[in-house]
């Protein structure tokens, strides 16, 4: 005997689905409410069950024509197909929804075994936390427009997890590549259709350092100076990113540390024990290197002597010149 109406099932994220799109595609972690739904039938009995005869892991609710199970929070343990089953009177009819899962929470991560460096090889990796199903996953990696590397997933699945794929590729960048844009693309193809796909991507500006450049320690005026001058001792390093500069005066008992500016450091009236080692040392995330200069400090000669004293007389004659005054 032919049913008197129609059954229609749906979802919360495809509602009334019509055949042959019996598939609900949801992520791991959301809620989701198939729904079901008959025509021409005053008082309908609903059941649900799946397809394998497992638990339904779900709240059924139903109420005149339609009746709703919900599935919150959905897991592996609802990736099954569901069969509603509707009875009018003698007559039944049963339609089936798959509820097929994946994951892919976060954008892929960006990760580099060092700082960029012209000539340095370094090597990239692009990765993908907490994929489901990862044999669906494709991941390609591309420096500007130039693809560096790509991969398919396609290697079985034993068991039901989430997984973290990555891929990795090792590249010598150059000062040529500083700007591009380092490019780390995921994809994950879902339900039926292949072509079908979620995607995510993540990217990196690129700044590539020049090779490592050594610090030019130098001495105003000069490195051998007289007790009493003003001494300048400057440490410059050109490279980029940052560096840092660290002056020290080199002594047997421990070297010390001197206190200066921008890498350069005063000392207003040298004196005999100024002499001696400076050592500067540059160092930023690409290396460190050290350089030094001795400071030579000569004292003024003492004079061993005489004391010379003169004696000045002045006469003065009035009767010569009486309009001479005198001040002292």
């Amino acid at each position: 005997e032919s049913f008197p109406g129609h059954l229609r099932l749906g979802s919360s994220t495809s509602p009334l689905l019509l055949p042959p799109q019996f598939i609900v595609v949801a992520q791991i972690g959301d809620s989701v409410v198939l729904t079901c739904c008959v025509t021409d039938c005053e008082s309908p009995s609903f059941s649900w069950r799946t397809q394998i005869d497992s638990p339904l892991s779900g709240m059924v609710t139903s109420e005149g024509t339609e009746s709703t199970l919900t599935l919150s929070p959905v897991g592996f343990e609802n990736e099954h197909s569901y069969l509603c089953t509707v009875t009018c009177g003698r007559r039944k009819l049963e339609k089936r929804i798959r509820v097929e899962l994946y994951s892919f929470p976060r954008d892929p991560e960006i990760e580099m075994s060092g700082l960029l460096v012209n000539g340095n090889p370094v090597t990239v990796s692009c990765r993908v936390p907490n994929v489901y199903p990862f044999d669906h996953l494709e991941i390609e990696l591309l420096n500007g427009e130039t693809i560096l590397m790509k991969k398919n997933f396609l290697e079985e699945m034993d068991r039901k997890s989430l997984e973290t794929k990555s891929l990795e590729v090792t590249f010598t960048p150059t000062t040529e590549d500083t700007g591009k844009v380092l490019v780390c693309r995921a994809k994950l193809h879902t339900g039926e259709m292949e072509s079908e796909h979620k995607q995510r991507q993540s990217t990196q500006t690129l700044y590539v350092n020049g090779k490592y450049m050594y610090p030019q320690l130098t001495v105003f005026p000069s490195e051998s100076v007289k007790e009493g001058d003003t001494v300048i001792i400057s440490c410059t390093c050109g490279n980029i990113p940052e560096t840092w500069i660290i002056l020290k005066k080199k002594a047997e008992t421990g070297d010390t540390v001197l206190k200066s500016i921008d890498g350069a450091y005063t000392i207003l009236k040298v004196q005999l024990e100024d002499a001696g080692v400076y050592e500067c040392e540059s160092k930023n995330e690409v290396g460190s290197q050290l350089r030094n200069l001795t400071l030579d400090v000569k004292g003024w000669p003492f004079v061993w002597g005489l004391s010379i004293y003169l004696s000045i007389y002045l006469s003065i004659h009035p009767s010569i010149h009486p309009s001479i005054y005198l001040f002292w």
